[in-house]
């Protein structure tokens, strides 16, 4: 991420790749309400988006500026607005972020701001809040972590209000995510999964 100015950030994919559809999406649920960046202008790998002021979610959470449970309804409200939303047309399903989990919230000054729209998708809204968890539970059954106690209390927070059911879609949540990981992160994939298994069985 590279600020242009005091308004614009330019965000580069160092990949190949075209930021068309992941422009789209933020542009249409901003129409609708839902807090994203305002984005400027997209072409090819790059995105010219609004700049935002604030710590993210985690950042505030390991400060103490944010504690677990207001932290974890948070990021519940935000996964449950944004299945609310009507879809585009064409679409079946509801609109899926696919990647919503402390680092990609940023607390700004309207409040809370999600970033990092690039896996995002319509599908089952189950999914969703299935990999939220995931992803906080890798993080927690990383015994190495310096977060990862903390990552758990977490994740049994966010589990208890979570929108939906995570656990119809943990195996298809799982799957998604091990296609994201090498092979050297996949080892606490199995572990990720049991562990929220049990905290929301």
């Amino acid at each position: 991420m590279f600020a242009l100015d005091e308004k614009r950030v330019l965000r580069r994919y160092r990949r190949v790749t075209d930021v068309t559809d992941e422009a789209r999406v933020m542009t249409y649920v901003a129409g609708l309400g839902y807090p994203v960046p305002a984005v400027y202008e997209a072409h090819g790998s790059d995105l010219v988006l609004e700049r935002l002021d604030g710590p993210t979610m985690a950042e505030a959470l390991q400060a103490g500026r944010m504690d677990i449970t207001s932290g974890a309804g948070v990021l519940a409200n935000l996964l449950q607005t944004l299945h609310e939303l009507p879809t585009w047309p064409g679409a079946e399903q509801q609109i899926l972020h696919l990647d919503l989990h402390p680092e990609n919230v940023m607390l700004t000054g309207r409040g809370p701001v999600v970033i990092d729209w690039c896996n995002a998708t319509d599908g089952a809204a189950d999914l969703d809040t299935a990999l939220s968890a995931v992803i906080l539970a890798q993080v927690a059954v990383e015994d190495s972590h310096p977060w990862s106690r903390p990552a758990g209390d977490f994740l049994d927070a966010f589990l208890a209000v979570a929108p939906g059911d995570p656990l119809r879609m943990l195996v298809d949540a799982v799957a998604f995510r091990g296609r994201q990981l090498s092979l050297t992160d996949l080892d606490g994939l199995a572990g990720a999964r049991a562990r929220v298994a049990g905290a929301a069985g």
